[in-house]
């Protein structure tokens, strides 16, 4: 990126658009007008459309010959980003976005300001050149952190899906290694609370006899838990196929060993660096995310009566919401112990997606960056949830999930980053394949 697009960047990264913080509301209106500001840019035209909180925009940017018969892109992305967490764990201000060494620093670098804003530059320079060859429409979502569904209706209630739909919300493999990522996985996600009685006791004077709902808690989420990396087998139902494309592709991935140290993990038992791809990028999984009980601040010899945790299921392509998620729900009901009441929230659904690497329209994308970067593109899935992958698959779209983050870009973390080279480098790929798809 040239220094004014950068300045513009950065602009965009200092305003703190957080949409799960109520108080962060001027500021997600703030972002929604610059990024329409960009659009206007590339001479296209806004529409703006309400969300369940904050709103998402539509732009139109026409192809430079006014072809009515042009490939028509939808290019998704998002201006929200995720709260920043504890201040002193970031070496830099987070909405002060920070150049050291290779790197921009700031909330949003990767996810997804930067990202997204190679897309935006890359339409606003083919404009400029009166070579823009495809008519494209900006998807600009601002509840994609808080799992909001409005931009999900509106993909699903189109009467005339596109060409090609491109979601620039990626990442690569590793230095040098662009990526398509073929698939997401799927969520079932829900709150488990397991009651054992109407008061706290005194585990002196009841203890041993009186049900402790911290004990059954534990109980009741072992039963979902893999062994050894392996869930119970009902969990596993409907899990699709990988093709030969993306197993050789993983071979060409980092050891699932260095994936894990340089996130700052500990593998999970002893083949779980050697299966790294398979478990994280086709197969389900099962994790806890949070567990509260008693009073962690206090010394209290109590039994506690209420136990509560958050608790989801990530589906691999082949598995659906509605067949998984009730059976997680058995398992976890069956395993309670008797004279425990254990009640389950459901906290949302999603479902997987898969592009076959073979489709036509992914073979265009994968050697347009390839021309662009100098550097072979890999086919491979993300192991992440994005339900607007799946929505855009099910209407028909050929659909790209891409984009130039790093798997150590420190996506929701404190000190999140980019490569500031590979800004310029997504700008180019951008270019490229939208040049590509109007040929």
């Amino acid at each position: 990126m040239n220094n004014d697009e950068l300045e513009r960047l950065f602009a965009l990264l200092r305003v703190p658009s957080v949409g799960a913080l109520v108080e962060h509301a001027p500021d997600m209106a703030i972002a929604a007008q610059m990024m329409s500001d960009e659009i206007r840019r590339a001479g296209g035209t806004v529409t703006t459309h309400p969300g369940r909180g904050y709103p998402f925009l539509v732009g139109e940017v026409p192809p430079s010959d006014a072809r009515a018969d042009a490939t028509r892109v939808l290019i998704y992305g998002h201006y929200d980003v995720q709260p920043v967490g504890d201040l002193e764990r970031w070496d830099s201000p987070p909405f002060e976005p920070t150049i050291r060494g290779e790197h921009v620093y700031a909330r949003g670098a990767s996810d997804d300001k930067g990202n997204l804003f190679m897309a935006l530059v890359a339409v606003q320079r083919l404009v400029a050149q009166g070579q823009l060859p495809v008519h494209v429409t900006f998807l600009i979502d601002g509840e994609e952190e808080t799992s909001g569904d409005a931009v999900i209706e509106w993909v699903e209630a189109l009467d005339d899906p596109y060409d090609v739909a491109i979601i620039w919300d990626g990442g690569m493999v590793g230095r040098d290694q662009p990526a398509v990522e073929t698939g997401v996985r799927g969520l079932c996600y829900r709150k488990v609370t397991v009651t054992t009685g109407t008061l706290d006791g005194h585990s002196g004077l009841y203890g041993g006899a009186a049900m402790n709902a911290a004990h059954a808690l534990t109980r009741v989420l072992a039963a979902v838990q893999p062994v050894d990396g392996r869930l119970p087998g009902a969990l596993s139902e409907g899990v699709g196929p990988v093709s030969a494309a993306e197993r050789t592709a993983w071979t060409r991935m980092p050891g699932g060993a260095q994936m894990l140290a340089e996130a700052g993990l500990t593998p999970a038992d002893a083949t779980a660096a050697e299966e790294f791809a398979q478990r994280t990028l086709a197969s389900p999984s099962v994790d806890v995310h949070a567990i509260w009980v008693g009073d962690a601040d206090a010394v209290k010899t109590v039994i506690p009566s209420v136990a509560c945790a958050m608790v989801s299921i990530r589906l691999a392509p082949g598995q659906e919401p509605g067949v998984i998620g009730p059976i997680f729900e058995r398992l976890l009901r069956e395993a309670a112990p008797a004279g425990a009441t254990i009640t389950i929230e459901g906290h949302g659904d999603a479902d997987p997606g898969l592009m076959d690497p073979e489709h036509p329209v992914m073979q265009i994308a994968m050697a347009a960056i390839a021309e662009a970067t100098g550097h072979e593109v890999l086919p491979v899935r993300s192991g992440g949830t994005l339900p607007i992958f799946a929505s855009m698959t099910r209407k028909g779209m050929p659909t790209i999930l891409t984009g130039f983050a790093m798997p150590d870009d420190a996506i929701h973390s404190p000190n999140e980053r980019m490569l500031v080279a590979n800004l310029g480098t997504g700008v180019r790929a951008a270019m490229a394949m939208l040049e590509a798809f109007g040929r």
